[in-house]
């Protein structure tokens, strides 16, 4: 499925994780230290009610994340962050807001694994509706410029609606695509009616 309007969505999904694991591998730097209990998986950072926000060079605010919790562990300098809420604002573009239950930051934010009950939500902007997307888990590569799952992954907007199991996102290519078991109805939005007189 090539990009149009609406596959790039998931696009926009993968650079708000981009910029996850950008602030988490920022939020988790620690000193070393030679303490020898990094041999056990206990973490040596612990924050709570997390705020963390990102501004271009211009000044204008990029991304804000905010969580509940985050722990960096430093055996394996893995991070977990819990109910984490990313939203991104562009300019002239609807704001975007991803969200889960917790996200696993690993391999120095080079991989990125948002789990249980992820949603991405694109708002509503020029005459379209909300957009939607929803599914389990979705591991982000954000060097790479790809994201994949092997999950249910569902699709809304307004009446407009896809389903499969399986995604692959390319950044890279612009290309979106459902694996397998695709199905979906896609609604024109309605005109409104113009009187005729005779």
């Amino acid at each position: 499925m090539r990009p149009g309007a609406s596959t790039l969505f998931p696009l926009l999904v993968l650079s708000i994780l981009a910029g996850l694991s950008f602030w988490l591998e920022q939020a988790t730097e620690v000193p070393l230290v030679s303490d020898t209990g990094k041999a056990r998986h206990d973490p040596d950072t612990l924050v709570d009610q997390l705020t963390v926000f990102r501004h271009g060079p211009d000044g204008q605010l990029k991304y804000k994340l905010v969580a509940s919790h985050m722990e960096h562990y430093p055996d394996d300098e893995s991070s977990l962050v819990v109910a984490p809420r990313l939203t991104s604002y562009r300019p002239d573009a609807p704001e975007v807001v991803l969200t889960g239950k917790t996200a696993l930051v690993t391999q120095e934010g080079k991989h990125v694994l948002v789990r249980d009950e992820v949603v991405v939500t694109r708002a509503a902007f020029a005459g379209r509706a909300e957009m939607v997307a929803r599914t389990p888990e979705l591991t982000v590569l954000p060097e790479e410029g790809k994201a994949y799952n092997q999950h249910p992954v569902q699709i809304t907007q307004g009446e407009s609606w896809m389903r499969g199991t399986g995604v692959q996102v390319d950044n890279n290519l612009g290309t979106f695509s459902l694996q397998s078991s695709v199905t979906g109805e896609y609604f024109r939005k309605r005109q409104p009616q113009t009187e005729t007189r005779p």
